[in-house]
């Protein structure tokens, strides 16, 4: 198995041009009680754990998205080979239970995306558990206080979603968040502008794509992976 702990400090080759960034929300045997539509976003633990050894097996290297917006800023530069980011959405407490425990079983990292104002809240991580994966060199990043429409809110809402997020976690765990993730993906030219004046440099949506352009930082698209994805399925959607 070829792993990558996160770290920039090798040698690393020029920005790729594809990167493909995959979306999970939770990871477990069962749906949480989220309603109908976590039963789709569920990833069942066994799954998990053949997608993750494929990666492994076939020497998939893990990036975290503040290091890949360092890289498009130029300031840094990603590792060679076959790389691949692994994202979080929503903060479900089975990312701790679950998934975060078979990363580490493979040496891989990931960008797990919380929304701070429900933290520690029924079926969701605590500071805590979300301060010990950042100690193991998980990335804890934005996905606003509390997951509205970023779309339908004026300045002074944005702000508080946007920055104050970002406060939250950097006094809560340390560290610097530069990476917002919005929520349904919904955004427009004023979200990205508000996430600018807020001090983020990278964001993703939930379009569909690889494409790393270092021009289009604050809308890069991400490959969702569903419920049941075969491995066959999982293995084109990481090439």
């Amino acid at each position: 198995m070829v792993l990558w702990s996160g770290s920039l400090s090798e040698p690393g080759a020029p920005l790729p041009a594809q990167l493909p960034i995959l979306m999970y929300h939770y990871v477990d045997d069962e749906p949480p009680p989220a309603g109908p539509y976590a039963d789709g976003l569920t990833v069942r633990t066994p799954d998990f754990r053949e997608e993750m050894a494929y990666l492994a097996d076939n020497g998939y290297r893990a990036v975290l998205l503040e290091d890949v917006a360092a890289a498009l800023d130029g300031g840094a530069s990603l590792p060679a080979g076959k790389l691949v980011a692994l994202t979080f959405d929503d903060g479900g407490l089975d990312n701790y239970t679950v998934a975060y425990p078979i990363l580490r079983e493979h040496g891989f990292v990931a960008t797990f995306f919380v929304i701070t104002g429900k933290v520690g809240g029924e079926g969701l991580m605590t500071w805590e558990q979300l301060k010990e994966m950042k100690a193991a060199g998980m990335s804890i990043q934005s996905h606003t206080r509390s997951h509205p429409d970023l779309t339908g809110l004026g300045a002074e809402a944005l702000s508080t979603q946007l920055a104050g997020s970002r406060t939250d976690i950097e006094e809560k765990i340390g560290g610097s968040v530069r990476v917002l993730c919005y929520p349904s993906g919904a955004y427009d030219e004023s979200v990205m502008k508000a996430a600018r004046t807020a001090g983020y440099t990278l964001a993703v949506t939930t379009n569909s794509g690889k494409k790393l352009d270092p021009t289009a930082a604050l809308q890069l698209p991400r490959t969702r992976v569903p419920a049941f994805m075969s491995i066959g399925s999982f293995a084109k959607a990481v090439q």
